[in-house]
């Protein structure tokens, strides 16, 4: 995306213009997804009577706590009447609204960093280093489950509901040992709905380490199992989509995945 950018130093022809320089364009997205690499241009010219280099200091704000930094920018020399190219690569690692601010300029862009968005049976890697797979959702309208005084029992929806088993997958991709994320993190959204997991008589296979929901694993053991949401019988997979939000004490992240 490029645009002009209007005054906020004076001068220039509507441009911003500070200390014999003018900021004649930008080339910033509006969105970037989180973790991945973009790039921040800006093109300057001299408007001065001799050759000299653009510097500024750069604020990056993000909407988390510890979030702030401070950079520096620099171009090479630039003739009188020329203009120059200026660009960077950068990440941010959490979803948030970050503003990116240049101080000699007095100017700040803001970015809309977002979650990924995945298929069914990718992995996203969060900041913590959690591996998660939604790896497939089957739809019943029946489950069968062993009780506790042994034999087999069959359990039917209500009418006009059924059952959608998600199968996820968290891996601790981390050197040192960590808790995985809760089921209850895990929701699956209907027609822009939240549904949270249904509490159903079968265990086994369920997304948990043990009888006690223990989650910690040392580096690089997973855990696998499945999650329960009852939704409506006219609902498909297509019309699914699987969300997982988690924090640290730095940030935020979201990954959603779909057909």
């Amino acid at each position: 995306m490029s645009n002009e950018t209007t005054t906020s130093g004076g001068g220039g022809g509507g441009k911003t213009t500070v200390d014999g320089f003018q900021l004649v364009s930008t080339d910033v997205p509006k969105q970037v997804t989180m973790g991945q690499q973009f790039s921040l241009s800006l093109t300057l010219k001299n408007v001065g009577d001799e050759p000299k280099a653009f510097q500024s200091s750069v604020q990056v704000d993000g909407n988390s706590p510890g979030a702030q930094q401070t950079g520096q920018m620099q171009t090479d020399k630039i003739d009188p009447g020329k203009t120059t190219k200026w660009s960077t690569t950068l990440t941010y690692p959490y979803v948030a609204k970050v503003n990116y601010r240049i101080e000699k300029l007095d100017e700040t862009f803001t970015i809309d960093i977002v979650g990924e968005k995945l298929s069914f049976g990718e992995t996203f890697r969060s900041p913590t280093e959690v591996a998660m797979t939604i790896q497939d959702i089957t739809l019943t309208d029946h489950y069968r489950y062993e009780p506790s005084g042994g034999g087999s029992e069959n359990v039917e929806a209500s009418d006009g509901r059924q059952w959608a088993f998600v199968t996820v997958k968290a891996e601790n991709k981390f050197r040192m040992k960590q808790t995985l994320p809760k089921g209850e993190q895990i929701h699956l959204i209907v027609g822009g709905d939240k549904v949270s997991m249904a509490d159903i008589a079968k265990e086994d296979g369920k997304y948990k380490v043990n009888r006690f929901g223990d989650r910690t694993v040392a580096s690089g053991e997973s855990l696998t199992g499945w999650l329960a949401y009852e939704i409506s019988a006219d609902t498909s997979v297509d019309d699914l989509t699987v969300e997982w939000k988690g924090s640290d004490g730095n940030g935020s992240w979201w990954a959603r995945w779909s057909q």
